[in-house]
């Protein structure tokens, strides 16, 4: 949602005219439950009737135009709320979407939109985890205590984990990998705007890399350390030479093998359909296989499987009748 004048009017008409703390608008505006916690006001945006922020203030700091808001679907309740600026649609480069595609995946939420400052596309990814335990929580002789049914009325807020990437291409469609087991890794799939169907690991998304040395509790997880740009590896580019024009939409479903995953691409003019691996073909056969060997050696350990089964029988009557 942009912050645009309708926006900012809705919100002032929730709030109460009567609060001289004005909690009630910044409350309404950045999400907050009222109950005495600490109140945040986004950077700015002032109060409806009052003076404007200083101009060396909103000189300095632009106002943000994008906000992401995860609602809970059954209490209502708003999870985690996120905004950005330099997102104005009236400022986005010639050729890029005016929507923020997005895509949800196991507790992923990965979104795109053009940064009209920076001239390029961020990449923002939430993951939502239920809680931290203790490093020796969970052993072999030591396991955390799970319940065994949820409730979201009664289940505490998740903690949420956020990083923004860059991206030298436009993106006009978001997508992910879907296998049979989901035991393989997962690529993000983004339609750019010259055409192409790119793949990311998820591993170069994960909000967790860290910042500094990467150490060997990290590395042991595959965290690598943070970059602020996202690399675009043409051999990881499943559209290949080809051009697929003006993609909306990216959906996968899983093949017969947990190694594959089949991927749609439509919405234009052109349909784009592919088959990828995203942890390479561990349970196929390569195709110069030699399974003419295998077939020799597998009759030969039959044969002598027979011939030691008569050499054991033999034995067995000779030494009953010795």
């Amino acid at each position: 949602t942009e912050a645009t004048a309708s926006f900012l009017s809705s919100v002032a008409t929730i709030s109460d005219e009567n609060d001289q703390s004005s909690d009630g608008f910044y409350n309404a505006l950045a999400g907050s439950d009222g109950t005495g916690g600490q109140k945040r006001k986004p950077l700015g945006v002032s109060k409806p009737g009052s003076d404007a922020p200083p101009a060396t203030l909103t000189a300095n700091v632009a106002p943000p135009s994008l906000f992401v808001t995860l609602i809970d679907s059954v209490s209502g309740q708003i999870l985690h709320r996120v905004s950005h600026s330099h997102a104005n649609e009236s400022d986005i480069a010639a050729g890029a979407s005016t929507t923020v595609p997005m895509v949800i995946s196991e507790n992923w939420i990965v979104y795109a939109y053009f940064n009209h400052r920076t001239r390029r596309t961020d990449v923002g990814v939430l993951s939502l985890h239920e809680g931290m335990i203790d490093k020796n929580g969970l052993t072999a002789f030591n396991s955390p205590e799970q319940e065994l049914t949820f409730s979201s009325l009664e289940a505490a807020k998740p903690i949420v984990l956020s990083k923004t990437y860059g991206l030298g291409k436009v993106v006009t469609a978001l997508g992910v990998t879907t296998t049979k087991a989901g035991i393989s890794s997962k690529q993000f799939l983004f339609a750019t705007g010259n055409d192409q169907v790119i793949s990311i690991d998820r591993r170069l998304l994960d909000p967790r890399r860290p910042k500094g040395e990467v150490k060997e509790s990290e590395k042991s997880e595959g965290l690598m350390s943070y970059s602020p740009l996202l690399p675009i590896t043409p051999l990881r580019t499943p559209s290949h030479v080809y051009e697929v024009s003006s993609v909306k939409s990216i959906t996968s479903t899983s093949a017969n093998v947990e190694s594959q995953s089949l991927v749609l691409s439509f919405g234009g003019p052109d349909v784009f359909f592919t088959r990828l691996a995203p942890s390479k073909g561990f349970d196929l056969l390569p195709d110069d296989f030699n399974r003419g060997l295998l077939t020799i050696v597998l009759v030969a350990l039959i044969v002598l499987l027979n011939i030691i089964q008569r050499l054991n029988g033999r034995k067995i009557v000779v030494t009953a009748w010795a």
